[in-house]
């Protein structure tokens, strides 16, 4: 049965946790717009770079976030503890290897990737990433202890030390930004202070804690623990990398259209982060409840309910939002001074994506959230990345060289790549053994 009271504590945290997270985001972009329209434009690209790496470290999360959730629903506290332990180490030592790589090789990445830029632009790009590598290991840390400690059902420690993280972030950005003019340094130094602080803070917490917790317990990994949080890691993994890869490439695609486009296309994907708040944060909370669902062999009938619940709170939350927030909109983005021509792109995508997304991406990403805790991450997979190249990538390359469509025409085939997503979700959970009831007396394979 659907627990809306521990729905409801575990989902307030996690509000306030990406609001926070959304919040500074938008205020460092906002910093940064002091530099100059070029200084945003090269932290747009590195952080699209930086998606691409970070999914990594987030989509093991989610495999141990699964695995805690159904090892605690099972009642299982060490298993839980041994994974929380072993696959901290794994990926930690995975962000070292990306860290270095890009370290060594960034420069490279940014003049083949983004050739097309302004070469202010490219350098700035390549100072950034030079932070942002550094601080690899530590993001890795805290993304897989929050998401040990959410898969336990504590989303407040992840959210306390995220409020903390970011106020270090705005603050030192603020002091290297402003009163020490370090410009696009600046910010790289704030995001490397916060990261390093919000990774020791969790590993504390973590290794203090009365219910999953770090003490006593082996680092050497154990392929009874490490391999269920790779089979759902590993497809996860695939799926974001192939994901944000995509969304890479439309970076590139954007590029060309120059640094104006660049400029508002940034903007407006903050702000939309910032509209999205609610549904980013039930579609973590959707892998801790459905996780421990299934440790709990709740299945078919009260598991759709569960679901349906989830996606219905998720289009309810963002209507809200963007009621709130469409006539708002002059006054936010004039927060960011952008000029004239970028303001105007800049209304003018909001105005498309604003209209359908309370209704297309809770299906689009809470529902494959949903798919991907009973254990089924490779279907997730499979449809992420054939929607992402053939709608998403596929249309902005269309749009930029045959059509006059400019970055409007971006961000409606961003839209499709919703719709044909949740069609293809919806139809894939009437077939699960675990949503439709199928398999009433099978465990799970990863518990």
């Amino acid at each position: 049965m659907f627990d809306r009271k521990f729905f409801f504590r575990l989902l307030w945290p996690v509000l306030i946790e990406q609001a926070l997270a959304t919040t500074i985001g938008m205020v460092n972009t906002m910093m940064v717009s002091g530099v100059g329209m070029t200084a945003i434009s090269a932290v747009s690209i590195v952080t699209s770079l930086n998606y691409l790496i970070m999914n990594l470290f987030t989509s093991f999360a989610t495999g141990a976030t699964v695995v805690v959730a159904q090892s605690i629903g099972a009642g299982n506290m060490e298993r839980a503890n041994r994974t929380a332990v072993q696959s901290t180490v794994v990926c930690v030592l995975s962000a070292i290897a990306c860290g270095l790589t890009f370290i060594i090789f960034g420069g490279t990445t940014v003049n083949l990737l983004f050739g097309d830029a302004e070469e202010q632009v490219k350098q700035y790009a390549k100072v950034y990433l030079n932070y942002s590598a550094l601080s690899y290991p530590f993001l890795a840390a805290f993304s897989m202890a929050a998401g040990v400690m959410r898969g336990s059902g504590d989303t407040r420690s992840p959210m306390r030390i995220s409020i903390l993280s970011n106020v270090i972030n705005v603050g030192v950005g603020a002091l290297c930004i402003y009163l020490l003019g370090w410009g696009v340094s600046g910010v790289g130094i704030a995001l490397l202070t916060s990261r390093i602080a919000s990774a020791l803070l969790i590993g504390f917490i973590l290794y203090h804690n009365d219910g999953v917790n770090i003490r006593k317990m082996s680092l050497k990994p154990q392929k009874d623990i490490i391999a269920p949080v790779l089979r759902i890691g590993v497809p996860a993994g695939i799926d974001g990398l192939i994901f944000n890869g995509g969304k890479l490439i439309i970076q590139t695609f954007v590029t060309a259209l120059g640094t104006a486009s660049l400029a508002a296309n940034s903007i407006a994907g903050s702000i939309t982060e910032l509209i999205n708040i609610p549904g980013s944060s039930l579609s973590l909370v959707a892998v801790t409840i459905v996780g421990q669902a299934i440790g709990s062999e709740v299945y078919g009938k009260e598991l759709r309910k569960t679901i349906r619940l989830l996606t219905g709170y998720t289009v309810l939350l963002l209507m809200a939002t963007t009621l709130i927030m469409v006539p708002l909109l002059p006054v936010v983005v004039q927060f960011y001074s952008p000029p004239e021509d970028v303001k105007d792109m800049i209304f003018s995508v909001l105005h498309i994506v604003l209209v359908v997304m309370p209704f297309l991406w809770p299906i689009a990403f809470v529902l494959p959230s949903c798919i991907r805790s009973t254990g089924d991450s490779t279907s997730v997979t499979v449809v992420s990345v054939l929607s992402m190249w053939f709608v998403r990538v596929l249309g902005a390359w269309f749009t930029v060289h045959h059509t006059g469509w400019g970055l409007n025409g971006i961000w409606i085939f961003w839209c499709a790549d919703w719709v044909v997503r949740g069609i293809a979700f919806i139809i894939r959970s009437k077939s699960s053994p675990y949503i439709s009831g199928k398999r009433w007396q099978e465990r799970p394979k990863n518990v």
